[in-house]
């Protein structure tokens, strides 16, 4: 392992940490107790997002292992974002949550108005595809490094597949920040809903990838 690659498992454990210190204080009866444990989702969701996100980064560290000067900014940079969008992300999935339960599931953040929703989106979208393109930058670098590293035609459509799922997802962030500031006092709160459509959308754009990986991999077992 690389010092830069055991930095950002520390700042994800980080990160983890700021969602437990940002929960509600110890409950000191049984009521409270259960209106803390009723935040568990809330947190739960934010907590298998940052998951997905490190999975990600030590996929890429584990296949590739870049230690250059980009891939380390790009991996600072990554941290410094995950750090920052803690906050947002916490919150939007408390939101989310309160919305969807009709307030059974409470949430610390206090609306007032629609408006106030869509600029928390404009946020959460904003870091989504901070983080989405830093992904992709990630993955731009070891295309550009592909001689050097000695790519085999598969890993070089793993990288490809990669790629097509990040440049969705920095696509979903823009579009639903965008989203949410153009219709801000209307219906720009709506533009959250633009995540939704991520488990249809990257399959739907990878499946010609994804079979011809599987093509691939038959070939070279069958050779």
């Amino acid at each position: 392992m690389s010092r830069i690659e055991v930095f950002s498992d520390a700042a994800f454990a980080f990160a983890v940490t700021m969602l437990v210190i940002s929960l509600s204080a110890i409950p000191k009866n049984f009521d409270e107790l259960i209106v803390a444990m009723k935040g568990v989702p809330a947190f739960a969701a934010s907590f298998a997002i940052v998951m997905v996100y490190w999975v990600s980064h030590r996929r890429w560290s584990r296949r590739f292992g870049l230690d250059d000067r980009v891939s380390t900014f790009l991996t600072l940079s990554l941290v410094l974002i995950i750090l920052i969008y803690m906050y947002p992300l916490k919150l939007m999935m408390s939101i989310t949550f309160y919305a969807l339960s009709g307030g059974w599931f409470p949430s610390d953040f206090s609306i007032s108005s629609k408006a106030e929703v869509a600029g928390l989106v404009i946020l959460y979208g904003i870091g989504f595809f901070l983080i989405a393109s830093t992904n992709l930058g990630l993955y731009l670098r070891v295309s550009a490094r592909a001689e050097d590293l000695c790519l085999s035609p598969l890993e070089r459509l793993l990288i490809k597949e990669e790629q097509l799922i990040w440049v969705t997802q920095a696509a979903a962030g823009l579009v639903s920040a965008v989203a949410a500031a153009i219709f801000y006092h209307s219906i720009g709160y709506l533009a959250g809903l633009v995540f939704g459509l991520l488990p249809i959308a990257i399959p739907l754009l990878t499946m010609r990838v994804r079979r011809k990986k599987r093509e691939m991999k038959a070939d070279a077992a069958d050779g």
